[in-house]
Order: C-alpha cells, then sequence, then structure tokens
C-alpha cells in the first residue's frame, strides 16, 4: 500500500513531464489499478508495451524525485507541522500547523 501512495504522490508531484502515453499508462495502472492486460485492451497495445510504458515512467518520476526530492521535502515540512500542532498549547499556533498538514 505505501508504493501505491508513494506512486500517486508522485505522479501528483511530476506527472506532466511524462509522455502522454506513458501518463496515460501510469493513470490507468496506479489511479484505476487496471492491469497491464487491461490497459494493453484499452490501448490497442501488448500488454508488455503497457508494462514497459509504465516502467520507464515509473523510472522517470523516481530519477526527478531523487533530483530535486520534493515528496521528501513535503513530508519533512508535514512532520514538522505535526510536531508542532502536537507539542503546542495554543489554538492559533495549531489552526496554522493543521493548515499547512491539511495544505499539503
Amino acid at each position: 500500500m505505501e508504493d501505491f501512495v508513494e506512486r500517486g504522490n508522485l505522479y501528483e508531484l511530476y506527472g506532466g513531464l511524462l509522455k502522454e502515453n506513458q501518463r496515460v499508462v501510469y493513470e490507468y495502472h496506479v489511479m484505476d489499478d487496471m492491469s497491464f492486460t487491461e490497459i494493453g485492451e484499452e490501448l490497442s497495445i501488448t500488454r508488455q508495451a503497457a508494462q514497459e510504458l509504465f516502467r520507464r515512467a515509473d523510472e522517470k518520476l523516481r530519477k526527478t524525485e531523487e533530483t530535486l526530492g520534493l515528496q521528501r521535502k513535503f513530508e519533512r515540512v508535514r512532520s514538522l507541522a505535526l510536531k508542532i500542532r502536537d507539542s503546542s498549547d495554543e489554538e492559533n499556533v495549531k489552526e496554522l500547523a493543521g493548515e499547512i498538514i491539511n495544505g499539503i
């Protein structure tokens, strides 16, 4: 499940960098939970072609994250905001931390 969430987050951050056919296959597989066979049938390509498009897209998203690290930074900010919210007695500080958590 964690891998699924990570892929969804990577797609949200960097999906615009993918080629159209990679984006479609990635969305079908990760967001719509379609098998590569189903994707192949939907797009009139082979299962292997769908699998390869997905593999390349996933690799590109992961390499982009390695380079830019935005997901890692968002998680760090969220973690710190949770600590601030949970350790503060001031209601306005808790509210602002909650906005950061929910906005990321």
